[in-house]
């Protein structure tokens, strides 16, 4: 089981010294335990430099669609070395009108320049509501490339009404999305390119829900936001799966 703590911006350079060197210092909670941390782009330089924990991945939150040229504030994927990046966050769907299209084009450059790369799915409440939450998966899940090679791909489901909210989908819930996703892959891929695709959750997970959520069989790691930043509710989470 994989945590991936998207720090947002809570953490700054400081802040996010200082979690690490805590990691550090209490570094046998952590042996064996497969870590991804995603720290703001000012503090990954500084995350990376304070950190040698051997199982733990450091990647970007968001990448930019182009990888180079006259983009001033864009952050190319291509410029930094990381092993991972996330695309599709729902808050940059939301908070950035980030389309379909914009999110392909930042897919195909994290699957080409990193290790690993996580894909952000996941239906709002109105569209729950509707009964839209198949479809809209389905439409989120079209821009994957018909050929995977290089970078391991990782689907995320995050289903935006839990995000922050403390609103947590049954195990049940949950299993049937990912069982949607899986037969939608192995509808796209062989089956030994299925086999190397991760899944996670998303959604107000935390130390005291993320025990009984791990049961869910389909699921190969959790992809955590508030919650992985604080110390003490991070390393309880770590301990529990």
């Amino acid at each position: 089981m994989i945590l991936a703590a998207n720090w947002k911006m809570y953490l700054n350079e400081n802040d996010s010294k200082e979690f690490v060197k805590k990691m550090h210092l209490e570094s046998d909670i952590f042996e064996g335990k497969n870590i991804m941390i995603f720290p703001s782009h000012s503090s990954i330089r500084t995350v990376k430099n304070n950190s040698n924990l051997p199982n733990m991945i450091i990647g970007m939150q968001d990448c930019s669609e182009v990888l180079d040229g006259a983009y001033t504030g864009e952050n190319s994927i291509s410029s930094i070395n990381i092993d991972a990046c996330i695309v599709g966050h729902s808050e940059r769907r939301n908070n950035f009108n980030e389309s379909n299209e914009t999110i392909e084009k930042k897919l195909n450059n994290s699957l080409k320049c990193v290790k690993n790369t996580i894909l952000c799915i996941g239906e709002k409440k109105e569209e729950k509501e509707r009964n839209e939450t198949y479809h809209v998966i389905e439409e989120q899940l079209s821009i994957l490339p018909k050929d995977l090679q290089g970078s391991r791909l990782i689907i995320a489901y995050e289903p935006v009404w839990s995000i922050g909210t403390g609103l947590v989908p049954t195990n049940e819930y949950i299993s049937d999305i990912l069982s949607f996703v899986k037969k939608y892959l192995k509808e796209l891929y062989s089956s030994e390119i299925c086999e190397d695709i991760l899944l996670f959750y998303g959604g107000s997970v935390d130390e005291e829900n993320i025990k009984k959520l791990s049961e869910i069989s389909l699921l190969n790691g959790f992809l955590v936001g508030s919650a992985s930043c604080k110390f003490e509710k991070f390393k309880k989470m770590i301990k529990a799966i």
